[in-house]
């Protein structure tokens, strides 16, 4: 089992569970999305994934790996994390700032097969024209595309996307959920994502994690966990979802 997370509990305040025994098994080459609303735990179990936070209990691995009793560039090997926003000001080129995902596996100076990779990821995010531009210049979105350059050029295992088209228009939406199931099919990695647009989840990803309250409370392929049942029960609202498997928020309406 390539990812395998097991009764994972957190809290950010002693008493008030944020992941509640929650436990996630992914196979290589799957695309799985992390639903549900807000507050119901998902960024938490993203980075209780890659440890960002380490859980009160619980146990995470890759392979062989245990992710909460690694060294971190033992994690940096195998994991690659796209957080929801830059929350950077870094003065450095786009360039630069994507060369950081080959940290890993720098030395005394940059090879030629960094650079290579770094010119791969910009090319495969369509922002080599940005990689002489600041990164603190940059809009929301266009951050965003060079936040996953970074990860690409990291040639991780595992990535982990939270909320990555947050900050994009539909043409880029789509482009970067796309890319996502490139990843996840064309190069046999393990991709796992926070969306909220339930629609992209359902036409993009393998499996669907539904959470709510810090638990996840359905998982499997995405037309037996997004029912109008399901999204009633733990969104509050009604829905129709079509033959094709797109949800209609406005059938009710």
């Amino acid at each position: 089992m390539p990812l395998s997370a097991q009764n994972l509990s957190f809290a950010y305040t002693p008493g008030k569970l944020i992941l509640n025994d929650v436990s996630l098994e992914i196979e290589n080459g799957e695309l799985v999305s992390i639903v549900g609303p807000n507050g119901s735990g998902k960024t938490t179990l993203v980075k209780c994934l890659n440890r960002i936070h380490t859980p009160e209990q619980g146990s995470v691995f890759f392979d062989e790996l245990d992710v909460l009793r690694a060294r971190p560039r033992e994690i940096a090997a195998k994991i690659g994390y796209v957080p929801q926003c830059a929350g950077e000001s870094l003065n450095v080129t786009v360039a630069d700032f994507v060369m950081l995902g080959r940290r890993r596996f720098l030395r005394w100076r940059v090879s030629e097969k960094d650079v290579s990779a770094v010119m791969d990821a910009m090319e495969r995010l369509e922002i080599t024209a940005l990689a002489s531009r600041s990164f603190s210049e940059l809009s929301g979105g266009q951050k965003q595309k060079v936040l996953i350059a970074r990860a690409l050029a990291q040639e991780p295992d595992v990535f982990l996307f939270d909320e990555p088209t947050s900050s994009l228009d539909i043409k880029n939406q789509l482009e970067i959920m796309s890319l996502a199931r490139e990843i996840a099919c064309g190069l046999h990695k393990t991709v796992v994502m926070v969306v909220h647009d339930l629609n992209m989840a359902s036409h993009y990803s393998d499996r669907i994690a539904l959470m709510s309250n810090g638990r996840i409370t359905a998982y499997g392929p995405p037309a037996d966990i997004l029912t109008p049942e399901n999204i009633e029960r733990i969104y509050g609202v009604r829905v129709a979802v079509g033959a094709n498997g797109m949800i209609d928020p406005f059938a009710f309406a």
